[in-house]
C-alpha cells in the first residue's frame, strides 16, 4: 500500500503543475535530511501539498526530486534517467507497443524508496493525453 501511495504521488507530479504555496512551511526534519544527504544540491525549490513535501534540485547534470511526508520523514526520491538505461526486456516492450511518433516520450525517471528499492516510471503523450507506465527492475511493464 505504501508503494502504491508513493507511485500515486509520482503520477500526480507528472500530471500536474507545481502547486506550491508561498506561505507553506517546510519541516525542519526534511530540510535537515536534504542538507545532510544532498550537500551538492543546487537550485533547490520546495513544493508543499497536504500530503507531502517535495524538494526539487540538480546535482551535477541530474534533476532530482526528494519526497517527504508531512512530518518530514523521507518517502523516496526520483531522478531523471536516459530511456535506453531501462531494463532490456522493458525496452523491447516499450519500443514495440508505444511507438514514436504516436507516443511521444515525456519523462523517464528512476524512483528509489526509503528502503533503497528501485522502480522506474515512463510517461508518453498521445493525442493530448498522458500514459504513465511503471517498469520494474526485472523489466515488467504495467500501466498506472
Amino acid at each position: 500500500m505504501k508503494k502504491f501511495l508513493i507511485a500515486c504521488l509520482i503520477v500526480v507530479s507528472f500530471a500536474t503543475s507545481s502547486f506550491a504555496s508561498n506561505n507553506a512551511t517546510i519541516s525542519s526534519k526534511a530540510m535537515a535530511h536534504l542538507e545532510a544527504n544532498y550537500s551538492a544540491a543546487k537550485n533547490v525549490s520546495w513544493t508543499v501539498s497536504d500530503n507531502f513535501e517535495k524538494a526539487s534540485f540538480t546535482v551535477g547534470n541530474e534533476k532530482v526530486d526528494v519526497y517527504y511526508n508531512e512530518d518530514g520523514n523521507l518517502l523516496g526520491s526520483t531522478k531523471t534517467m536516459a530511456f535506453d538505461k531501462l531494463p532490456k526486456s522493458a525496452l523491447e516492450i516499450l519500443t514495440t507497443e508505444y511507438t514514436f511518433p504516436d507516443y511521444e516520450l515525456t519523462d523517464c525517471i528512476e524512483y528509489t524508496d526509503v528502503d533503497n528499492n528501485k522502480n522506474y516510471f515512463v510517461s508518453f503523450d498521445i493525442n493530448s493525453e498522458r500514459v504513465v507506465l511503471s517498469v520494474s527492475t526485472g523489466g515488467s511493464v504495467a500501466q498506472m
